[in-house]
């Protein structure tokens, strides 16, 4: 006893020394992956910084070289160059102000009368046709230091002037700083390649106040690690990189990056102090969680240690019940009439004990080598597994009846097989012989599927234990077979699965998987009917089949059934479908109806399709159709439709959708197609067709075609408006055409 408690104490003495030893370790490594964390962090932000910077000043350029373009391609008078450029200026809180340069490189702000003799370089640069962003100079309106955005504007292929717009630079300004930056703790210079600052981050920890960055870092600082000719070296070469310095006895981080407007530099700066507060603060976090640790296992230990010394008699107690337990059952297994077996789980040994003159017999490897001892007939051997299997893991009790040769000497005797756990590596049982039971069984699930055959008047049928698993058995054009151990999804169902036809597999798979099965029993509101096409060989065709499927309960073992009875119904849905589709089409033309073809053309634009797909919406109407039913009647007028449908057909005859409006009105959506030039072509092709119809008793017969592209439009009311809209103007405009709707600009 002695020598155990002093071994207990070395472990802990041992313990808190690994403890101790991890904690200075831990916070070593800690302490380097912070820093390193916020170095990285440090280099994104500059990064991010540096990608706002580029994308607000290259959005400012386009939105110049875009008003240059309008002012370009439409002649305004000075008035409305005053108000688009005013308009801009309100719009776009980036500009300070937008001026327009007129050839005599005055520039002039024409809505408040303001004219102004420029001093930039970006002037000249106009003229020779260049678009670009200024570097910072002096204002010559209000003497602050501005940078130019500018682009020329043309007419007729000369140069007659420009736009620039004008951003007045602060010195202190977040507007084009990332804002997740170390909670205020960091700051940020941008300068141009000359060091000068443009603007920055106010921030109390700043070192620097004056306007050029470069002569900071050349003659008030201490580097650490690298040098200003570092510094310049990288710009020069437009590469990114870090240095650390020192001024004023305070220790400083940076890092700098380029940023892809006229070289201009992002510095993010963080203070060597608030790395070191937070290596600090995470030491402090680690060594409270070490103490507590140190704590908790110590509690933990001595609780340990309590209960093994408090529970160590009882456990003796408990396994002494337990070996006079095994000797009773043993006892009262050895009175009743059926064979008794044991089954030890570590050796898979298995022990049959002697029965009517006949010897004790034992087994080694019994699972493992089960078919070579023949102990089982073959199509129960995985059965016969799978029950050990449960008892294995969580089932105290398994019964089961299956056919054992080695103990009947034949292969028609049935066993029921009964079997609980004593132990986690013992089993006992017994074999009881169940043949009578198990015919009368069959022979009575025989005679109930027949019944239910004759009333539900079905072709086929098949039965599901919903508790094994197995199929039992099935009926097909009066045959029944009757299963042993054959699982129901792994091999009845992939069987069944292959003669539904291709495009039902899913529906039939998912319909019939045992999870939908267990949900139609425990819910009688699911839809327990399917309908589908099944492939019959004999007559070498596929068959519409209508199943349903019912549940019935044994009165033998209580286990739940589900019979599955099917309907040949080919002749019924052959006749719905038809009905069907008699009712989408036109009776005249054989088109689709006025309904059917919108219901189409909304399924279509609810899905998503490729940009580059065009797609477009007709209205198409007969020119001079009525002359025709006046003078030739309304025969001839029919005969006109349906030539006029068959041509529609040829022309549109893939990836389209072709309907009769009614009347001599018809309707066209098209899609997938490469351009709206090959949907216009279409159109002509379709005009050019039009003289087919025209013979010695019809002449003059032509059609207008209203055309509506498919832009954002999500349902066809839309579509048919606009589209109605262009046929309009194509009537009105000399028929025997077609128009296509453009949406109308808004000055």
């Amino acid at each position: 006893m002695r020598n155990k408690r002093i071994y207990i104490a070395i472990f802990i003495i041992f313990l808190f020394a690994f403890l101790g030893f991890s904690f200075q370790t831990f916070t070593k490594d800690n302490n380097q992956l912070n820093t390193k964390g916020i170095m990285d962090h440090l280099e994104d932000i500059c990064k991010q910084t540096s990608n706002m910077y580029y994308r607000k000043f290259d959005s400012a350029k386009n939105l110049i070289t875009n008003t240059c373009s309008l002012l370009s391609d439409h002649y305004y008078d000075y008035e409305d160059i005053g108000k688009i450029l005013n308009n801009l200026e309100k719009d776009n809180n980036l500009f300070n102000r937008i001026w327009y340069l007129d050839k005599d490189k005055k520039s002039h702000n024409y809505y408040k009368n303001e004219v102004l003799k420029t001093n930039g370089n970006y002037v000249e640069e106009i003229f020779k046709g260049h678009t670009g962003i200024s570097d910072v100079f002096s204002s010559a309106y209000n003497q602050k230091d501005i940078i130019a955005i500018y682009s020329p504007v043309y007419q007729k292929e000369e140069i007659v002037g420009g736009v620039v717009g004008i951003i007045e630079i602060n010195d202190e300004d977040n507007n084009f700083i990332y804002d997740d930056f170390f909670d205020d703790n960091a700051y940020v210079f941008a300068t141009t390649k000359e060091g000068q600052i443009i603007t920055k981050v106010k921030n109390h920890n700043t070192l620097y106040l004056g306007a050029n960055y470069f002569e900071f870092l050349k003659e008030d600082v201490v580097f650490k690690e690298n040098s200003y000719e570092s510094v310049i070296e990288n710009m020069h070469n437009n590469r990114s990189g870090y240095i650390k310095y020192a001024s004023k006895n305070n220790g400083r981080i940076c890092f700098y990056t380029p940023v892809s407007i006229n070289n201009w530099y992002v510095f993010t700066i963080i203070s060597e102090d608030f790395v070191i507060h937070q290596n600090n603060q995470m030491n402090n976090i680690t060594l409270r969680f070490t103490l507590s640790l140190m704590i908790v296992l110590f509690c933990i230990f001595s609780i340990i240690v309590y209960y093994f010394m408090k529970t160590k008699h009882h456990i003796e107690k408990i396994n002494n019940q337990l070996v006079v337990n095994h000797k009773k059952i043993e006892s009262i297994l050895k009175l009743t009439s059926d064979r008794i077996f044991e089954y030890h789980v570590d050796d898979d040994d298995f022990i049959l004990d002697a029965w009517n003159n006949q010897p004790k017999v034992e087994f080694h490897h019994f699972l493992k080598n089960l078919s070579d001892y023949e102990f089982v007939i073959s199509e129960h051997e995985n059965l016969f597994k799978e029950k050990f299997n449960q008892l294995m893991n969580d089932e105290k009790e398994i019964t089961f009846d299956a056919k054992l040769p080695y103990i009947s000497q034949d292969l028609e005797t049935w066993f029921h097989i009964s079997m609980i756990k004593i132990s986690n590596q013992t089993f006992i049982g017994t074999f009881q012989n169940s043949t009578k039971q198990m015919d009368e069984y069959n022979q009575l699930l025989e005679n109930q599927m027949f019944k239910n055959s004759v009333y539900a008047h079905a072709s086929s049928m098949f039965a599901l234990n919903l508790k094994s698993k197995k199929v039992i058995i099935s009926h097909s054009e009066g045959k029944y077979k009757n299963y042993v151990d054959y699982d129901y999804e792994n091999q009845f169902m992939s069987q069944f699965l292959k003669k539904v036809y291709e495009d039902d597999r899913k529906l039939v798979k998912d319909f019939f998987s045992y999870q939908n099965i267990q949900k139609l029993f425990q819910n009688s509101d699911q839809k327990d009917i399917l309908e589908f096409r099944y492939y019959r060989s004999k007559i070498n065709k596929y068959e519409w089949r209508r199943c349903r499927v019912g549940f019935e309960k044994q009165s033998r073992n209580n286990d739940i059934i589900m019979i599955a009875y099917s309907n040949n119904i080919d002749d019924e849905k052959k006749i719905q479908l038809e009905n069907e589709y008699k009712a989408k089409k036109d009776s005249l033309t054989d088109l689709f109806n006025r309904d059917t073809f919108n219901q189409k053309v909304d399924e279509y634009l609810s899905q998503k399709h490729f940009s580059q797909q065009y797609s477009a919406y007709m209205i198409i109407d007969l020119d001079n159709f009525k002359y025709i039913n006046d003078t030739l009647g309304h025969d001839m007028g029919d005969q006109v439709l349906r030539k006029f449908a068959l041509i529609l057909k040829e022309i549109f005859s893939e990836n389209s959708y072709i309907g009769r409006f009614g009347g001599d009105e018809f309707l066209v959506f098209i899609f997938n197609q490469e351009s709206n030039i090959e949907i216009e072509n279409k159109a002509n092709k379709l005009l050019e067709k039009m003289k087919e119809i025209n013979d010695q008793y019809i002449e003059n017969l032509s059609c207008s075609i209203g055309i509506c592209f498919v832009e954002n439009e999500n349902n066809f009311e839309n579509l048919f408006k606009k589209s109605d809209k262009a046929l309009y103007m194509c009537k009105n405009s000399g028929k025997n055409s077609y128009k296509v709707y453009k949406n109308q600009r808004k000055e």
